[in-house]
């Protein structure tokens, strides 16, 4: 629903959220392009790739990034290298067709996209910096971590993997592709070509161009539109019009398939020149014999030509793999694949599933607003326990950035007066970069003690990012303490309560939050499937309103004012949360067992929020306790920069 229309029930005082369609802002990461025949996008740039670009070397994009060699041309655009001239990190820079970036409907995409694609944070997956728009030179533009590594194209044939080293291929990008599901992005395009081999390692792989590449050069086989998307010889059968076109994590199955039996066999597998051919084949399956044979019959069932057939997702896929005979659960020791080729990793993604994202709502502190919900909170003071971080089979045969970030987040739970998330590990020539968010009592300090702990990896450490640790007063300490002590680990589910952005603007707007201006916010969550829970506002007064006693309430207002919250999936949603003042915004979702009874205002009433104190806080850590509640926050920030 458009800002230019009414909606029922707007003005009556409740809690309205704005559908995804309404949101305004965030950046998709733009669909990959394949580059012309014979030229790979992310491999050593062949002679023709030489030479002048759009974009000439030594340009400053935004003042930041620095272009430094054009490594190829695709039909979405080009792709360089470049540097972060503030953090020296090496980057690859994909800018994008002058026509197509001047189309207000890609740039719509790209952003939908990039919204998703910079949450990715997985080892086997290039890391999305930003999508932006250089006015100056008129250029729009993706950013990601440059990759050192030959494409697994270039090295089928010249390798013999184990079994062992097989299974942890397959392993590994099934965890890095789950990830990317659970935020609703499908790659659609899994292939030998999107997997790159940091340093030749066959052991660190890592899947570039997610999403379809909506190439516009016919010679590369890349059909879209009415036809599949993706490369004729690794796309699921329902990318060709078969069983009822359904996309979804089930179709980047059956390519991983294809792709592990390719590097088994050498060579890639005849699935059909043609159309035709391709269709066929997919109907009469591959012959596994080139696999071994303690994975042919995991290979056999993704291959099932009818996706209801096949593993459904990819943690099914893993178990699958943990419950074969014989296979180790611990990856093998890296070992060296080929020769290494200099090679950029920058695609973004043309997703064409709904994002399995999830909204928060909001309560409203006035007489008529919709709904509003601020940071900061009051009173007493209960310690944190501290969590435990989960442990890998072999620490030591973790990515270093990986290391890292396990690290960082075990330290969390111990740094008072904070609620801070990761949201981004990075690798750079620098060392290990973080991006964190979120807020604390006084954040240079929460930066130096988690900067302590990523060094005591013994990694090289780069930038910190804390730019995004709000300040939050002292009252906000004891109920922060409180509620982060019962943190659900990040490893259960994954970060999947989240603000699809930092600052939200105070404007005047229409529907569906008239009257004096207000801020939209979109919140996303995603709540553990068969457990009930309930939404806490938190203002930055320190008083506490319960927006909604339980999963019960959250869905009978999904069903009267669909527009303003919207399930997105199984146990998920999307609100769009209309706040009328400036400050922190804080919302707390609890998972576990109802009734929910924190003795707080509702939202939906028009007394204002509770002060809380060392009784109630104890009193919620004994229900906590009792009833298994587990706790997840998310902070955004309501701005006013109109003169």
């Amino acid at each position: 629903m458009g800002d230019d229309q009414d909606q029922d029930g707007a003005a009556d005082g409740r809690t309205v959220f704005v559908p995804a369609s309404d949101r305004a802002t965030g950046a998709p990461a733009p669909a990959a392009a394949d580059p012309p025949q014979g030229q790979r996008t992310l491999g050593a740039p062949p002679p023709a790739a030489q030479g002048a670009g759009r974009i000439a070397v030594g340009s400053l994009l935004n003042n930041i990034y620095e272009v430094r060699r054009l490594i190829a041309r695709g039909g979405m655009g080009e792709v360089y290298e470049g540097v972060n001239t503030h953090t020296d990190e090496r980057v690859a820079i994909k800018v994008i067709l002058s026509h197509l970036a001047d189309d207000p409907n890609v740039q719509a995409m790209f952003r939908r996209e990039a919204r998703t694609l910079t949450r990715l944070s997985h080892p086997a997956l290039v890391q999305y910096r930003v999508l932006a728009q250089d006015p100056a030179l008129n250029a729009f533009y993706i950013v990601t971590e440059y990759v050192d590594g030959a494409q697994l194209a270039d090295v089928i044939g010249q390798i013999t993997p184990t079994a062992s080293e097989l299974e942890h291929l397959m392993r590994r990008l099934a965890a890095g592709l789950a990830t990317a599901h659970d935020l609703g992005a499908i790659h659609r395009d899994m292939s030998p070509d999107n997997v790159l081999l940091p340093g030749g390692r066959l052991s660190e792989a890592k899947i570039i161009d997610f999403g379809i590449a909506k190439d516009l050069d016919p010679s590369n086989k890349t059909i879209i539109g009415d036809g599949f998307a993706g490369k004729l010889g690794f796309v699921a059968p329902e990318q060709f019009g078969d069983y009822d076109r359904e996309i979804g994590p089930w179709t980047d199955v059956y390519s991983l398939a294809l792709v592990v039996l390719s590097v088994a066999a050498g060579r890639a597998i005849d699935m059909g020149a043609t159309l035709v051919e391709a269709i066929d084949r997919r109907r009469a399956g591959p012959d596994l014999a080139a696999a071994p044979e303690r994975l042919r019959p995991v290979l056999a069932k993704m291959l099932a030509p009818n996706p209801l057939d096949r593993y459904r997702s990819m943690a099914e896929v893993i178990t699958a793999l943990d419950g074969a005979s014989g296979i180790p659960a611990a990856p093998p020791s890296p070992q060296p694949a080929a020769p290494a080729k200099a090679t950029a990793a920058p695609e973004a993604a043309d997703r064409r599933a709904k994002a399995p994202l999830s909204p928060v709502v909001l309560g409203s502190a006035a007489a008529v607003i919709l709904l509003l919900i601020l940071g900061g909170v009051g009173a007493a003071l209960l310690k944190p326990g501290k969590a435990k971080a989960p442990a890998p089979a072999i620490t030591a045969r973790l990515p270093g950035s990986e290391q890292v970030r396990r690290a960082v987040e075990a330290a969390l739970p111990g740094v008072a007066c904070t609620w801070i998330d990761v949201d981004q590990v990075s690798d750079g020539p620098g060392g290990v970069s973080l991006r964190l968010s979120g807020v604390a009592g006084q954040p240079s300090q929460a930066q130096q003690s988690l900067t302590k702990a990523a060094e005591a990896t013994g990694q090289r450490i780069g930038l910190i990012d804390a730019s995004g640790v709000f300040p939050v007063g002292s009252q906000a300490c004891a109920p922060l303490d409180t509620f982060r002590a019962l943190r659900r680990p990040t490893s259960e589910l994954g970060r999947e309560f989240v603000s699809e952005q930092a600052n939200w603007e105070l404007q005047k707007v229409n529907a569906p939050c008239p009257g004096s201006p207000n801020a939209k916010a979109v919140v996303n969550m995603k709540v553990p499937a068969g457990s009930d829970f309930t939404l806490v506002g938190i203002e930055g007064s320190g008083q506490l309103q319960q927006i909604f006693k339980d999963r019960a309430a959250v869905n009978a207002f999904a069903k009267e004012f669909p527009a303003f919250m919207t399930p997105t999936g199984e146990n998920q949603y999307r609100s769009t949360v209309c706040n009328n003042r400036t400050g922190l915004v804080g919302q707390l979702l609890v998972t576990g067992t109802k009734p929910f009874d924190l003795g707080l205002p509702d939202a939906q009433s028009a007394n204002e929020g509770k002060l809380v104190d060392k009784a109630w806080l104890e009193r919620f850590a004994k229900l906590a306790q009792a009833r298994g509640w587990r706790t997840e926050m998310v902070w955004y920030r309501v701005v006013n920069d109109t003169p």
